[in-house]
């Protein structure tokens, strides 16, 4: 393909917002110039400032946007070895814009695109400088070429007397372009001079048809103008019209309106005098009424005050079955809170390895300054001595003296670590996920039928879930946990704080928002953490990645492969669990009763495939439920466990049976 000439060696080409259409335009421009001789500088004028204009965000958006634009646009130009250069200028009006270029920087040459309405390619051709050759495109094609005053001649007085628009001008151009080059090749080519000079005459001949055309038709909408001017002319006097008698009909109505409020002016009179009599009659009431509220409210708070205190005697009923220890006996067992047995540090203080009386235990020592540590130093202590289940770490005791709680020692650590492989940890198997899977969610199921109060965890994540030498689950950290007596109806127990605590990624987001903590917000944690089991992903919008992966077909592209080959229901099972407890809308969620009755079928799935060959292999039991979760007299998984006498955990039906049948105990 033959390029063009120019006589500079700057070729400027003026791109839209829009890449795909940006494109045909430079691709033109790259095909038509030599790439030794001229530079495409790539400029860009911006239409958008006016859409924001007291939103410098959104304008720096746009203008990040237009610029990554333009980078494609060189990167274009680079591919086909062309030096290029980018220019980036704003203005509200991009016809504006474009004019402002060529006087600023003197364009002589411009590569532009014209719309199908031809309206900002029109106006550009009509007032650029005539210093300036532009070029046309659209679609990739030439459409056509404004030339500079010093390569087109002059116009006679009787063609200016003709009302072109310019676009008809611009193509009158090329008409005589083309002649002027026909007439330099008349002596190569004499036979062809005939011929062009026909189609050249033609081609005017038609020019002037066209016109003839444009001025018919611009009478024909003349005179349908004229008359659609008319009609509207009729119809806004009939609206008039009828506005005019519908002003009539309000003012006789609001006549009628003002009768009728002296009539009930004279009516409101003599209620009045009747509402000072009720008044009196009211006062005299008002006054009896009172000494009856004062004796009531008194009766009420009198019998509040004594179930308050009952309540808090069941609370605390069992506080007095652990041990207390003095701070010495704890500064014997950690050598006096060495650094060297130090495990764990947190917000809420330090952990620490320590033996005592010939024990392995874990003491958790909260800094003493804290005033939100000793509540929930208080708050642990009240929880953990009420409830006991095989998937709750075990409190062993307490020291107030210093404000330290003893637990049973776990030697593998938090489930957060075996995620991160700390201390070159194998990673854990799929089975083994799918099993903890199951402890955690019987152990929320625990919590959340506890009756007569609720225990609601408040800070669920791997962090809190501890790991024993089989590698058996334990949830722990109660220092943020709730409880709520149960409500006797439907309604939703919760507890309302006007500051949510909690780790940011695994907190439910209603319970960010209005400061509502309910059961389902243990219930999106734990979705997260079935997520982050299946991924080994970080846990921040980790259900976006899931969901998007299973909307397009690639979950197996996103599963932890350290934890060996996912059978791939159970991975898409344990996705779509993980999803729906996760789900942005509390009352979308399920509970966790409804979550262990889907979760039971995947624990026998992941119990009959082969034994474990990583990190817990030898935990994972062949049954579908661990025995500690079964009911020591039905023999079945336990619904609504209570803790007897005896200490051992058995369904609240069974007991209720067992007793009814004569037994004392």
């Amino acid at each position: 393909m033959a390029t063009l000439e120019v006589k500079e060696q700057k070729v400027y080409v003026c791109l839209p917002p829009d890449y795909i259409e940006g494109k045909h335009i430079l691709s033109w421009a790259l095909s038509q110039f030599p790439k030794d001789e001229t530079i495409i500088v790539v400029s860009l004028i911006f239409t958008a400032a006016k859409n924001f204009p007291d939103n410098k965000v959104l304008l720096n958006m746009w203008r990040q946007s237009m610029n990554e634009t333009l980078e494609k646009h060189l990167t274009q130009c680079a591919m086909q070895k062309f030096k290029a250069e980018k220019l980036m200028h704003d203005n509200d009006d991009p016809v504006k814009g474009i004019l402002e270029l060529i006087d600023l920087i003197g364009i002589k040459n411009l590569v532009m695109g014209a719309a199908p309405n031809g309206k900002m390619s029109t106006l550009v051709a009509e007032k650029a400088n005539l210093e300036c050759k532009i070029w046309f495109v659209r679609q990739g094609n030439l459409v056509f070429t404004r030339y500079p005053k010093s390569d087109f001649p002059a116009t006679t007085s009787e063609e200016n007397e003709i009302g072109l628009n310019v676009a008809l001008r611009l193509m009158l151009q090329d008409g005589y372009r083309e002649a002027s080059k026909l007439k330099k090749m008349a002596s190569e080519e004499s036979k062809r001079r005939e011929e062009v000079e026909k189609e050249m005459l033609g081609t005017y001949e038609k020019v002037l048809l066209l016109m003839n055309n444009i001025e018919t038709e611009f009478h024909r909408r003349e005179k349908l103008h004229q008359k659609e001017t008319e009609e509207i002319q009729t119809t806004e006097n009939n609206k008039k019209d009828l506005l005019r008698r519908e002003i009539e009909q309000l003012k006789l109505e609001n006549q009628l309106l003002r009768n009728q409020r002296n009539d009930n002016l004279t009516q409101l009179e003599e209620l009045n005098k009747q509402k000072l009599e009720l008044e009196n009659y009211i006062s005299s009431l008002k006054l009896e009424n009172n000494k009856l509220k004062q004796e009531w409210d008194n009766a009420i708070k009198e019998a509040q005050e004594l179930r308050n205190q009952k309540e808090h005697t069941v609370v605390n009923s069992d506080v007095t079955l652990r041990s207390q220890f003095s701070s010495s006996e704890l500064e014997q067992a950690t050598q006096n809170f060495s650094d060297s047995l130090k495990i764990g540090v947190g917000g809420f203080g330090c952990v620490y390895k320590g033996s005592l009386r010939k024990t392995t235990v874990a003491i958790k020592k909260l800094n003493s300054e804290s005033l939100q540590g000793l509540s929930q130093f208080q708050q642990e202590v009240a929880i953990l001595t009420t409830v006991r289940h095989p998937n709750l770490v075990t409190l062993i005791g307490s020291c107030s003296e210093i404000s330290a709680l003893i637990y049973e020692f776990l030697p593998n650590g938090s489930l957060e670590d075996c995620l991160d492989c700390a201390n070159n940890t194998p990673s854990l198997t799929w089975q083994a996920r799918t099993r903890i899977i199951s402890e955690i969610c019987l152990a929320l199921v625990f919590l959340h039928s506890n009756k007569p109060h609720i225990v609601i965890h408040g800070d669920l994540k791997p962090e809190n879930i501890l790991l024993d030498e089989n590698f058996m689950s334990k949830l722990s950290d109660f220092g943020i946990s709730r409880i709520i007596k149960q409500s006797d109806s439907n309604t939703t127990a919760f507890y309302h704080t006007t500051h949510p605590a909690g780790t940011f990624a695994y907190m439910d987001p209603q319970f960010l928002s209005t400061g509502q903590l309910t059961t389902k917000s243990d219930v999106y944690s734990f979705g997260i953490i079935v997520l982050r089991l299946l991924t080994g992903k970080p846990p921040l919008y980790i259900a976006s990645e899931v969901q998007e992966a299973m909307r397009s077909g690639r979950l197996q592209s996103i599963v932890d492969k350290s934890a060996g080959k996912w059978p791939f229901e159970l991975a898409k099972k344990l996705a779509k669990l993980g999803l729906r407890c996760a789900d942005m809308s509390r009352r979308r969620r399920p509970d966790m009763g409804q979550v262990w009755s889907m979760i039971d079928s995947l624990v026998k799935a992941a119990s009959q495939s082969a034994a474990l060959s990583s990190v817990g292999s030898s935990t994972f039991c062949e049954e579908r439920v661990p025995s500690h979760f079964i009911c020591p007299i039905l023999q079945e998984i336990m619904k609504d466990p209570c803790i007897a006498a005896d200490g051992f955990t058995y369904e609240a039906e069974a007991i209720k049976t067992w007793l009814n049948t004569g037994h004392k105990s």
